[in-house]
């Protein structure tokens, strides 16, 4: 085996590491927003639902769904 083969079965290896490490993020991630959408549903939860007398906060640096949608051309 060349020194050309063993690199590339090594850069293999890694990049199927990676997207498994991926695929385990994005479980962890679509676990906790099942989690905190449940937690939004239950009243006994303090701080999970929005205050609904309260304006939203914008943060700076994220974009509110209305700038997306006018950015992306949305309907």
């Amino acid at each position: 085996m060349t020194e050309h083969d063993e690199e590339a079965q090594q850069l293999e290896r890694e990049a199927q590491d990676l997207e498994e490490q991926s695929d385990r993020v994005g479980e962890r991630i679509d676990e906790t927003r099942r989690d905190w959408e449940s937690k939004e549903q239950d009243p006994s939860v303090p701080g999970a639902q929005p205050d609904r007398d309260a304006e939203e906060e914008s943060v700076p640096g994220v974009a509110t769904d209305e700038e997306r949608l006018s950015e992306e051309g949305g309907p």
